[in-house]
């Protein structure tokens, strides 16, 4: 198994970066696309626009572990920004889950690499599983920030079938869109550059 080099890891810490970037920038576009604040098409808007860097990543260094760093980077983020400690758990098993399917495809095989998008895209709902998992918990902690109960009402995303099939199929839907947008991409490129006629 190729293992990663230093090479790779500043590699792939300059693409964890510029997820993390198309991570805030899809919030942002979720909330000016629904304005109650509570965030529930953030992870599916971050997966159109981390499509295309995360297909450059698989492209680019293409090895075990490239995947996962980016996850740990995204957990960090959630366990430093104020979220429950656990927060941090979905972004580390999807992230591994990513690593472990495009590996099938050798990092190479659409199939496996898009599959692979969908899987970790669900790394981003930190907040959201916690809101269903720890409801209380996750109540009293907002309470300890300061925030106000009209705040909280409005960000709480409820435990319904609806929400979760909701939420599922705007991430899937996301992703794909991102992977095939990032796909794209890269067959322009490489189209470009000669590598492919």
């Amino acid at each position: 198994m190729k293992q990663l080099k230093v090479r790779d890891l500043m590699v792939t810490g300059a693409f964890a970066a510029l997820y993390f970037l198309c991570v805030g920038l899809g919030t942002l576009v979720a909330a000016i696309f629904d304005r109650s604040g509570n965030m529930m098409y953030a992870p599916a808007f971050a997966a159109i626009l981390g499509g295309p860097v995360y297909m450059l990543l698989l492209a680019k260094v293409g090895k075990f572990g490239s995947i996962s760093l980016v996850g740990a980077v995204m957990a960090c983020f959630f366990f430093m920004s104020g979220y429950m400690a656990a927060a941090f758990l979905p972004s580390l098993v999807f992230g591994i889950g990513g690593d472990l399917i495009a590996k099938q495809g050798q990092y190479k095989q659409k199939w496996f690499n898009t599959m692979s998008f969908v899987v970790f895209s669900f790394g981003n709902l930190g907040p959201i599983i916690l809101m269903w998992l720890m409801r209380d918990a996750y109540v009293a902690s907002l309470v300890a920030r300061g925030k106000s109960a009209e705040y909280i009402a409005r960000v709480m995303v409820d435990f319904t079938p609806v929400h979760v099939l909701s939420l599922t199929a705007t991430i899937v839907v996301g992703a794909l869109l991102g992977a095939f947008l990032g796909q794209q991409m890269l067959a322009k490129s490489f189209k470009k550059s000669g590598l492919l006629e």
